[in-house]
């Protein structure tokens, strides 16, 4: 069965223009929404919303299992196509649509270790690590540890099998390396905006260190944690959110002054009801009971058009039952009514458009059965031999049957289907034993956690980022983690 995509809220909605699709590659193209003219520089998405385009580059992949997998798997570019029509598109939000059942398949713990949830941790460089709750409410991490990620002062160095995090228990919700207890407690560790200094908004921590938030919270994250600066929030249980670190891009309201650096926990204004977030370097997240997705930050990540660089006012993106969203760096993607749907801003080294805003509203992506589940990874920058190049960002999806789809960057075998062509279009991640309950997805590596509540990984092992305890090198097909 192949999903039927229907453009959201067509009669609020805006026209820009939006980064090619994976499938517009055959004769057959999806339909696309008009391209507006634009504003100079700063002013951005215009009144119009953005077309569907298509993947058409191919690539190469790099043989050096050893180390770092380096540049040669080209990703999409720009794909001309013609203009929707008025009739080509079906409004989202008429009373007609069948809403799709898009929540992940449930995990069923048959014997132990058994984990419940799956992340990915974060760094200042391109090292790679995974972490996972267990069904015991504690939380392990595996792979790169340069700067805290594993949660373990005695490790020492990468780990190519998971470690347990110091300290913690009672856990019930994870989000990269931030971990929430069942008294509503929020713990962090490694790099980030974590409250812990008043002179500088991030700090490394090696073991986790308890948040000074405003109450019991339901789920703490944090982003940005390429920068100087990043920013933090926190979903309280009376379902507002509170936000903290730098203002750059409003990320902490409208109220906030614009040149606040560090600043404390303040709840934002315009957000309540709020069921689940996601902290991006540019945007914030907020989706509520209704299935309805808010933002805030920066044009170009924030998934909506507005008129200047940066909305400090939570508002609506223009998307239906939406059920999940995931972000890397400065990219998303979100699950509505079991359609994925992804944005960024342009990448710095493309030089296939102009326009700072090509993929800056939602982009369908066209997967063989709806999906409950999608994960992004964010664009990365490699040098070799002298020469800058880039390698986009990827992704993974898991169906409504339990499948895993990945599609892009596949030079480490991250796109789990046993070679190391790039997948211009979604393939299925051969030789999982088990339906995937989530999938996770870093550059080079991928790992999925399944309704048994085992863990699997594949591609890349360089930090030990598979979590088998194997050597360097990488994996063509998923492998076992090894969870304590």
């Amino acid at each position: 069965m192949r999903t039927t995509r229907r453009l959201p809220d067509a009669a609020r909605a805006r026209p820009s223009v939006a980064e090619p699709g994976p499938r517009d590659t055959g004769p057959v193209r999806r339909a696309r929404r008009p391209i507006a003219a634009r504003v100079p520089t700063l002013l951005a998405l215009v009144t119009s919303l953005a077309a569907v385009a298509g993947m058409t580059t191919s690539c190469s992949s790099s043989d050096d299992d050893a180390r770092e997998p380096l540049p040669g798997d080209g990703d999409a570019s720009a794909d001309a196509a013609p203009e929707a029509q008025p009739g080509d598109v079906v409004d989202g939000g008429v009373a007609d649509v069948v809403v799709v059942d898009s929540a992940p398949l449930p995990i069923v713990c048959a014997d132990e270790p058994c984990a419940r949830a799956l992340s990915t941790t974060m760094a200042t460089t391109l090292a790679e690590g995974y972490c996972a709750l267990l069904d015991d409410g504690t939380v392990t991490c595996w792979g790169a540890n340069a700067e805290g990620q594993l949660g373990d002062p005695e490790t020492v160095g990468d780990s190519p099998s998971p470690v347990r995090v110091s300290g913690l228990s009672k856990v019930t919700t994870l989000d990269h390396t931030c971990a929430v207890d069942s008294d509503g407690s929020a713990f962090c560790w490694g790099r980030g905006p974590f409250l812990q200094s008043d002179a500088s908004t991030t700090t490394v921590e090696t073991t986790p260190v308890r948040l000074p938030l405003p109450g019991p919270v339901t789920k703490a994250a944090v982003g940005n944690a390429n920068t100087l600066f990043g920013v933090g929030c926190a979903i309280l249980r009376d379902r507002t959110v509170v936000c903290w670190g730098a203002n750059g891009g409003q990320l902490l309201g409208e109220d906030a002054p614009p040149t606040e650096r560090n600043g404390p926990a303040r709840t934002i204004a315009g957000v309540s009801g709020a069921k689940d977030l996601a902290v991006s370097a540019d945007a914030i997240f907020v989706l509520g009971d209704d299935g309805r997705l808010k933002s805030w930050g920066y044009a170009g990540s924030i998934g909506r058009p507005i008129s200047f660089l940066s909305d400090g006012w939570p508002t609506r993106v223009a998307l239906d039952h939406v059920s999940m969203i995931d972000t890397a760096g400065p990219e998303a993607c979100a699950v509505a009514n079991g359609v994925g749907w992804c944005w960024g801003p342009k990448d710095a080294l493309t030089q296939d458009s102009t326009d700072p805003y090509v993929r800056a509203l939602p982009t369908a992506v066209d997967t063989p059965e709806p999906i409950t589940r999608i994960a992004t990874s964010r664009s990365v920058t490699v040098v070799e031999d002298g020469i800058t190049q880039l390698h986009r960002r990827r992704w993974c999806a898991t169906s409504v049957s339990g499948a895993v789809y990945c599609w892009g960057l596949n030079n480490a075998g991250q796109a789990g289907n046993g070679t190391k062509q790039f997948a211009l279009e979604p393939v299925r991640v051969a030789g999982l034993p088990a339906p995937a309950a989530e999938v996770k997805v870093m550059p080079y590596s991928t790992c999925a956690i399944l309704t048994n509540g085992k863990v699997y990984c594949w591609g890349s092992n360089l930090h030990g980022q598979l979590g088998a305890g194997l050597p360097k090198g990488s994996v063509l097909q998923p492998v076992a983690v090894m969870l304590p």
